[in-house]
């Protein structure tokens, strides 16, 4: 059997890890251009439709931002499912904002009420209502109500221009609003196929004038450029139990902005092609539970391997994250990157954790022991049976290419 000391030799080269993200997992780059070329003008129809319907959402609204894995780079699969984000910032200072949070992963918002700072809001009465709706009884935000906001304005514009559950526009298919759980998706018919795009409302913070609570990454926020925000998104508690009726105030952060810039750095550029062979093989092995942010978290965790100066090859540092993963398996754990006392892995049941723990085990061992001699010994893995023959036995295989700096760049907002 090979030994553990003796492996990195078998890692060092990147054939057959390049030939599979070539042929199996990268994406055209033109199918981003073309899509975002397609959906750009008729998401700005939609805001300036739902900015008709809503006084509030036409003060606050400040952008659209495509986010999730596609925008990243770290996509696995066709790109027929896209995250948007609706940037929202509140008509308030946000010195009058207090967050605090006894939930790692969360934070609540309280609003420091006086007739001042609401006498400075400068909106139209109707404007007034609909933003004071959305603060409970305590002053403090109400994540299912704004949420649910949101969602009202949808449904408007779809009444306005169709009649029914389905936003009508000049040049357009018909667009369908599917709900599903505290998400909400938009049905979008395009000439070639249908894509799905899941809208998230969220709301924007400066890191510069305020933190989120329990960060242990505060020395990245403020370093980062003056445009960069973190954000509390509407997302319901991943455990509720004992939180009763303040369920609601409690908002999810998320540093999407950070994380791309990271990930998308030329220092750390070496990470996204291994995020997406561990989505592969997560796909491979049919461990639904493992979500992708949580291998991007876990890589994330161990980003140093990952700058340029180390020097790995794409095989070595993948081997490296699955031993990492069978780590995970093992405690149960991956920690937040954001928050060291948040488990990601926290929902996952613990004969579930073990019977992953067990096949990444023996994954692990047979690729110490037969990678000397067999340069698909991890390939096996990552790669259906199909996939694999068709690896092994190609007609013909392009040479792959390395990637560009414009995949390690790439992002839109619109």
């Amino acid at each position: 059997m090979t030994q553990v000391e003796d492996i990195c030799r078998y890692l060092s080269s990147d054939t057959v890890f390049n030939k599979i993200n070539k042929r199996f997992i990268s994406m055209p780059s033109d199918d981003i251009k073309r899509n975002n070329e397609l959906l750009k003008p008729f998401f700005k129809e939609l805001e300036n439709a739902m900015r008709k319907q809503c006084p509030l959402f036409n003060k606050t609204f400040q952008k659209i931002e495509w986010a999730g894995s596609y925008y990243k780079g770290t996509r696995v699969g066709q790109p027929e499912e896209y995250d948007l984000n609706f940037v929202i910032k509140l008509p308030f200072k946000e010195k009058d904002l207090k967050f605090n949070t006894d939930r790692p992963g969360f934070t609540k918002i309280r609003i420091e009420r006086d007739s001042n700072s609401y006498n400075t809001l400068n909106m139209d009465p109707k404007a007034y209502r609909q933003l004071d709706s959305l603060i409970d009884d305590q002053s403090y935000l109400n994540q299912q109500k704004f949420r649910t906001w949101i969602e009202g304005i949808l449904s408007k514009v779809a009444r306005t221009t169709s009649g029914h559950n389905e936003i009508s526009f000049n040049d357009y298919l018909p667009i369908k609003i599917k709900k599903s759980g505290p998400a909400f998706t938009l049905v979008i018919p395009l000439s070639e196929r249908t894509i799905n795009i899941d809208v998230v409302p969220v709301l924007a913070f400066s890191p510069h004038i305020t933190m989120p609570p329990r960060c242990s990454k505060c020395e990245i926020l403020q370093s980062a450029s003056e445009n960069r925000c973190w954000f509390a998104v509407p997302k319901p508690l991943d455990n509720s139990k004992g939180f009763n009726d303040s369920q609601h105030r409690y908002w999810r952060l998320c540093f999407y902005e950070f994380e791309r810039d990271m990930i998308c750095s030329h220092n750390y550029g070496s990470m996204k092609p291994v995020i997406r062979q561990l989505k592969k093989l997560r796909d491979t092995q049919k461990w639904s539970s493992i979500a992708s942010y949580y291998l991007e978290t876990l890589c994330y965790n161990k980003k140093e391997i990952f700058h340029i100066s180390e020097k790995k090859s794409y095989t070595f540092l993948f081997f490296t994250m699955l031993e990492e993963l069978h780590n995970a398996f093992r405690k149960g754990k991956i920690n937040f990157y954001w928050n060291n006392h948040y488990n990601l892995l926290e929902k996952i049941g613990p004969e579930q954790m073990r019977n992953m723990e067990r096949r990444l085990d023996n994954v692990l061992k047979s690729i110490r022991k037969n990678i000397q001699n067999d340069q698909y010994a991890i390939a096996k893995y990552v790669l259906t049976r199909n996939e694999l023959d068709i690896l092994v036995n190609p007609v013909r295989v392009p040479e792959p290419e390395p990637e560009s700096e414009f995949e390690n760049r790439k992002y839109y907002i619109i």
